[in-house]
């Protein structure tokens, strides 16, 4: 006889390999992962039954120790089970009072996740001032570049931006921006580039932003969080794909706002209001990017990453950027040029929690990042 500690991750895997039934393993899967919610603000009835019918199925809701002297109104717990347990509960709190009808509609959002594929976006910063000195190019070393990358097919999203958005930085004149780019457009559309990759233009002024479509662009990544509605109805207009980012202000003060009485609350409400607005315009073709390093201390951006999977709720591929930033500098004390390994780690985790694009500097490194991933996951 010999036992074999399993891998949380891997043990629908093991069942299959062992040669059980197909359907057997898909019923198995619901009762092999644990996953946890943490609730807050929860009146105390209904604690009191949430805790009753989590138990009754074989799951649990933990609670403070005072809870028991039912002394205050509402009360936070952690609720934890196995998909199959909750999905039980859920179909209990359907009939209950106390806003757990409310709470198990929140739950099923975030236990029916779709699922999508893991993509690369490559930087090509077009800049004299990007914070990643290696990153800044000219025109042609832009384009020397975008080629190689279709060439070798290293990416599947290649971002381009004629404007820094690092901390501090002032907004650019549109005319200023577009003439950094313009004859990368040209050479693109001209070369009928984008029938080989995806491209993306990273850009919050809607005259770039326009030129970039016109020259076969398909993406529209706009780091004020598409504050401008111009940028919504062109989205519209020529049927792009978004990213749609959380950030607070502008990049000049940005830092200055990272102040949140509950960050995830806030930017649950973010994505709600950005998403109806998206959709009242018939844009549907999303991308979330949780804003790593925008209007977020280093705490923050760390907590992101950690319950990065809270925002599959959404359903939307979820964007990570976190490429050589400030946080990264700041836990190894380095400089921007010495973070890749830091870098790696970390993206490494947001493809564990759920992210699905990463925008990334350093292409190669990350290509072989992933196969690793994947090859981990297989």
């Amino acid at each position: 006889m010999e036992v074999k500690f399993l891998n949380q991750d891997f043990i629908v895997k093991e069942i299959a390999q062992i040669g059980s039934d197909v359907a057997g393993v898909k019923i198995m899967e619901k009762k092999a992962k644990i996953i946890a919610f943490k609730i807050t603000n929860l009146s105390t009835p209904a604690v009191m039954i949430l805790k009753q019918e989590a138990l009754s199925v074989g799951g649990d809701f933990a609670t403070p120790k005072e809870c028991i002297l039912v002394e205050k109104s509402h009360y936070d717990g952690i609720l934890f089970g196995t998909i199959g347990q909750l999905q039980r509960v859920i179909a209990k709190l359907s009939i209950q009072p106390f806003g757990l009808k409310e709470l198990g509609n929140i739950l099923k959002k975030h236990i029916s996740c779709r699922e999508f594929s893991q993509k690369i976006m490559a930087v090509i910063n077009v800049t004299p001032d990007s914070f990643f000195e290696s990153s800044r190019n000219s025109v042609q070393s832009a384009i020397t570049q975008i080629e190689t990358l279709i060439t070798q097919k290293q990416a599947e999203i290649i971002d381009i931006g004629g404007a820094s958005s690092r901390p501090g930085s002032a907004l650019i004149n549109p005319q200023e921006e577009l003439g950094r780019l313009r004859e990368i457009f040209k050479h693109i559309a001209k070369n009928q580039l984008f029938k080989y990759v995806q491209f993306s233009i990273d850009s919050y002024n809607t005259l770039v932003a326009q030129n970039a479509l016109d020259s076969g662009f398909s993406i529209l990544n706009d780091v004020s969080g598409l504050k401008d509605i111009k940028m919504i109805q062109l989205a519209a207009e020529y049927q792009a794909q978004v990213v749609l980012m959380h950030t607070q202000g502008t990049p000049q003060e940005m830092q200055n706002l990272t102040n949140y009485k509950n960050l995830f609350l806030e930017m649950d409400e973010f994505f709600v209001q950005k998403i109806a607005t998206l959709q009242a315009y018939g844009v549907c073709d999303v991308i979330l990017d949780i804003g790593f390093g925008f209007a977020k201390n280093m705490e923050q951006n760390i907590e992101l990453i950690r319950n990065l999977a809270h925002f599959q709720k959404f359903g939307y591929p979820l964007l990570v950027g976190a490429s050589r930033k400030s946080t990264i500098q700041k836990i190894l004390n380095k400089e921007a040029k010495d973070t890749l390994s830091g870098t790696l780690a970390l993206h490494f985790l947001a493809l564990q929690n759920g992210a699905n694009i990463l925008r990334v500097h350093d292409v190669t490194e990350h290509r072989d990042m992933i196969k690793i991933f994947k090859a981990y996951y297989a």
